[in-house]
């Protein structure tokens, strides 16, 4: 049984479209290739819609609306609307266990995966949004270990505020901190964004990822979830945006001697 046979389309809206396309496509007699043609993509992109494993571009909606009389454009906006997904965890691992390259900026933070576990226990007790502290752990030193597993085959690039680098924390747990980040700038891409400096990162969270089939999605993170974006046109945007931001921070040698210097002051 494939992935799309899986899917429950009363699950949510997107397993609802994936569904309502494998319907219409078979109804029709048509190959994922002749699909595929339709909606100027590959057949890839096809196979992963159907499967619920890519979401329908907004462009993509109109011309099969368009070719074939249907309700992709309308089923989409309220998908959309909806904004966050049901299984956006499940999704957003499956996106990062097949990723060449992720890039993340979480604002005033250390982000997954560099944080130890001394740092990402404090974090979660002192901003309480999870009711199981312990459980939260675990599940951030899981991710960490997916990730850093990767390495070197994936690349991972991360911009960091400054001011994360002087975290409330116990001046031993600190300096844990600061030498794991440290040791991970020779893996990976760190770039520290100067204090005082405005960037557009300031007002959200996201991250990156292009997979080894070449497909580009984005995720924007919030205190409770977070909400993937699909939509070429968005995953643009927040390209651009962490471009911008990048444009503010420093090189990553200039970054590994920020964070060297401010290890040396808590010795």
């Amino acid at each position: 049984m494939s992935a799309a046979d899986d899917l429950r389309p009363e699950d949510s809206f997107w397993n609802l479209i994936a569904v309502y396309l494998r319907t219409e496509r078979l109804r029709r007699g048509l190959s994922q290739s002749q699909v595929a043609e339709i909606i100027q993509a590959d057949k890839q992109r096809v196979a992963n819609t159907e499967a619920g494993r890519l979401h329908m571009t907004s462009v993509q909606a109109e011309l099969l609306d368009e070719a074939w009389g249907t309700l992709f454009r309308v089923l989409r906006k309220y998908a959309v609307a909806l904004g966050r997904d049901q299984e956006w965890w499940k999704q957003l691992v499956d996106f990062e266990m097949d990723a060449l390259i992720i890039k993340l900026h979480i604002s005033k933070y250390i982000p997954v995966p560099f944080q130890t576990e001394a740092y990402a226990r404090h974090l979660l007790t002192t901003v309480r949004v999870v009711r199981d502290v312990e459980a939260a752990v675990r599940e951030r030193l899981a991710r960490s270990k997916l990730l850093l597993g990767q390495l070197p085959k994936l690349e991972l690039w991360a911009l960091i505020d400054e001011e994360a680098l002087d975290p409330p924390i116990p001046v031993e747990d600190k300096r844990g901190q600061l030498q794991a980040l440290l040791g991970l700038t020779e893996q990976t891409s760190v770039r520290i964004i100067p204090a005082r400096t405005w960037h557009v990162g300031s007002d959200g969270n996201f991250e990156l990822i292009t997979t080894s089939s070449g497909a580009n999605v984005g995720y924007m993170w919030a205190q409770l979830g977070g909400k993937l974006v699909h939509d070429a046109v968005e995953v643009r945007e927040l390209a651009l945006r962490y471009d911008r931001i990048g444009a503010k921070a420093l090189t990553e040698e200039s970054s590994r001697e920020l964070i060297a210097q401010r290890l040396e002051h808590l010795r």
